[in-house]
């Protein structure tokens, strides 16, 4: 069959079944039915005369050939993005979708911290923040970064170092209670935050709450919950809450820009990087 009769649209749905693991998930991305999905993959897998997934107990898992198919889909997607770019660049109006991926309570930092000057200054750029890691790969449909403390890159990504983020510990103001919230990541439970509490007591601390995020626990420690390590940048002028630690006991904690290379290039992630450099002392010190 002639070549002419492949289309984008083929990318754009074995994209989408790759990222998503399922038909239904899928459906969801590209705004159609299920049994469409349905169709239109077993259309494209007698066009190229091979099998691209396989259904299992853990969703729908690409082939040897579906491997081959998502890289090189993957491919032309940032190249079509590149084009996008090029094309806007030459008219001097950078603009389109950056995906910027973290942590919600630093997501809601660049809300409060100038996001939307960013945006007044460049009209024709959109920037779509998403609170949770990237999975198997940093780039999702758009050019895409994210901001996180101790999260390994993926898919050919690589970290930056962005700067160091001071926290400390406080407890509610008229509260002084002698157990502890903590961070908890099931991804990553080894993280220097989530062991703090039985480093800070050589191994004594009660942990009565945890959570990934965190605004939750700024406000389990405000409700007296328990002590807790917090970002200074969040809990120093909170009123609620007393700064226990001294500063000698302050803990820097090391945040990471995320890159793919194949982005590197793009001017509106260009600008995105360059404004979380100009504005991270605002955003993460206190």
């Amino acid at each position: 069959m002639a070549e002419k009769d492949f289309d984008w649209d083929d990318i754009k749905l074995t994209l989408a079944i790759a990222r998503t693991g399922s038909l239904s998930g899928a459906a969801r991305i590209l705004e159609i039915d299920q049994s469409t999905v349905g169709r239109r993959l077993t259309a494209l897998e007698a066009f190229l005369e091979a099998t691209l997934f396989q259904r299992s107990k853990q969703g729908v898992l690409p082939t040897e050939a579906g491997k081959i198919l998502i890289a090189r889909s993957g491919e032309m997607e940032r190249q079509a993005a590149a084009i996008f770019d090029d094309v806007r660049t030459a008219e001097k109006k950078p603009g389109g979708v950056v995906r910027l991926l973290g942590n919600q309570w630093t997501l809601d930092r660049l809300v409060a911290g100038g996001l939307a000057q960013l945006l007044e200054e460049h009209q024709d750029l959109e920037v779509r923040l998403i609170s949770g890691r990237p999975g198997a790969s940093l780039w999702h449909r758009h050019p895409s970064l994210a901001i996180w403390f101790e999260t390994p890159p993926v898919d050919r990504s690589f970290q930056v170092k962005l700067g160091m983020v001071p926290f400390a510990v406080y407890r509610a103001r008229e509260i002084s209670p002698e157990v502890w919230v903590s961070f908890y990541d099931e991804d990553n439970p080894a993280n220097s935050a989530s062991q703090f509490p039985a480093l800070r007591t050589g191994g004594t601390a009660l942990v009565r709450m945890r959570a990934v995020d965190a605004t939750s626990l700024l406000a389990a420690v405000a409700n007296g919950i328990g002590l807790g390590l917090l970002p200074m940048c969040l809990a120093e002028r909170d009123p609620r809450l007393i700064r226990v630690s001294v500063p000698s006991e302050q803990v820097n904690r090391q945040l990471y820009m995320h890159l793919h290379p194949d982005s590197l290039n793009s001017p509106r992630v260009q600008i995105v990087t360059n404004w979380l450099r100009a504005s991270f002392r605002d955003l993460f010190l206190p």
